[in-house]
Formats: C-alpha cells, sequence, structure tokens
C-alpha cells in the first residue's frame, strides 16, 4: 500500500465517524478537510466532488462490515450458530462507531433523495438482506430451522430486530436492550426451529 493510500484510508476512517455521529450528508469537501487537517483542493483531489466522497465512504464501510460481520460469521458452522454470530458481529460494529451503524443513518439521510449516492446505499443493503436470506437456508440444510421456513420473512424479521436494537442503544438508552435484544433473538429463533408455517405464508418462499 502506498503512502497516497494510507493517507486516503485516514480520510475515509475521519469521515466514516462523521458521518456515523451526524450523518452521510454532513460529510462534504469542506467539513472533511477541516476534520482531517487538510485544505479543500488537497481532498478533492482524491475525490473530485461530494457525492464521490460519499460513495467512497459507504464503500469503505461495506468493506469494514465484510470483514468485521460477515466473513467471521460465514467461519462458524452453519445455522442457528451462524445467526447467533452475525447478530453478535453486527451489534459490535454498529458500537465501535460513534454514532451506530452508518447504513441506518444514511438511509435516513438518502430514502427521499433519488441519485448515486442512493443507488449505492440500496445495492449494498439489497446485498446485506441477501445475504441474511442465504444465511436462513444454510440453517435449513443444516436441520436448525424447519423445512418450510421462509427465508425472506426471516431476514425481514432478524433486520427488523437489529434496527430495533440500533435505537434502542443510540436513542433511547436503555438500561436492559442488551437482555431484550437477546431476548428477541432466541424467541426468532424458536418460531423458525420447529412451529407451522404462520397462516397466510407461503412455505418455502425466498429459498
Amino acid at each position: 500500500m502506498t503512502k497516497g493510500d494510507d493517507r486516503k484510508l485516514s480520510i475515509l476512517a475521519t469521515g466514516l465517524d462523521i458521518a456515523s455521529r451526524l450523518g452521510l450528508e454532513a460529510v462534504t469537501i469542506g467539513s472533511l478537510a477541516k476534520a482531517a487537517n487538510m485544505s479543500k483542493s488537497g481532498l478533492f483531489a482524491h475525490f473530485q466532488s461530494k457525492e464521490n466522497l460519499q460513495i467512497e465512504l459507504l464503500k469503505y464501510a461495506g468493506e469494514i462490515f465484510s470483514r468485521d460481520v460477515v466473513a467471521p460469521a460465514l467461519a462458524v458452522p452453519a445455522g442457528i450458530p451462524r445467526i447467533r454470530a452475525l447478530v453478535e458481529n453486527w451489534i459490535r460494529f454498529s458500537g465501535a462507531l460513534t454514532g451506530g451503524c452508518i447504513f441506518v443513518t444514511a438511509s435516513t439521510d438518502f430514502k427521499d433523495r433519488p441519485g448515486k449516492v442512493k443507488d449505492f446505499l440500496l445495492q449494498q443493503q439489497n446485498a446485506w438482506i441477501d445475504s441474511l436470506r442465504r444465511i436462513a437456508r444454510s440453517a435449513i440444510e443444516a436441520g436448525d430451522f424447519r423445512k418450510d421456513a421462509d427465508c425472506s420473512q426471516f431476514a425481514f424479521e432478524l433486520y427488523s430486530l437489529l434496527l430495533g436494537f440500533h435505537l434502542y442503544y443510540t436513542l433511547l438508552d436503555s438500561a436492559d436492550t442488551q437482555k431484550r435484544q437477546q431476548a428477541a433473538l432466541e424467541q426468532l429463533l424458536r418460531a423458525y426451529q420447529g412451529s407451522p408455517a404462520p397462516a397466510g405464508i407461503t412455505p418455502g418462499a425466498g429459498l
């Protein structure tokens, strides 16, 4: 890695902290240049535009997420152990950022703003949800989930649980957040282990 690459990674780390605390939209060439003790022209040379900067930040965060959340979970045996590892890794990833998960804050910033940044964010989020579906499918193959489990529904419920945890952790500051998160996860896992498919849900949908 070159000195220039090291400098860019340092800039992105600073930008990621700002985005976590204040939102991705708060990261501009000017604000990041000031935080990184650089000139605007020097920072502009790295990214060329605010839009490119924000996409690079999402890409950087995505690489950290893959390294620290997804890859370690995939090293754990398939099934419920892998799901628990994934949840623990996601919570650790979010907790390591000053303001919590950047993808959650970015979703708030860009949900009503069409453009390249939103398109990239949607691509990342769809890939994450697909990962949750595939992990649910591997739990079926491992025999931990019933064969008619709806993988898309599981992905929806698990991600909803994580987003609820994020709200409780970053905003409500509830003392029993961790205990309730663990209880909710165990209840979700039990629902997919042996109970019949909920009424109105097509067995095997999302497989």
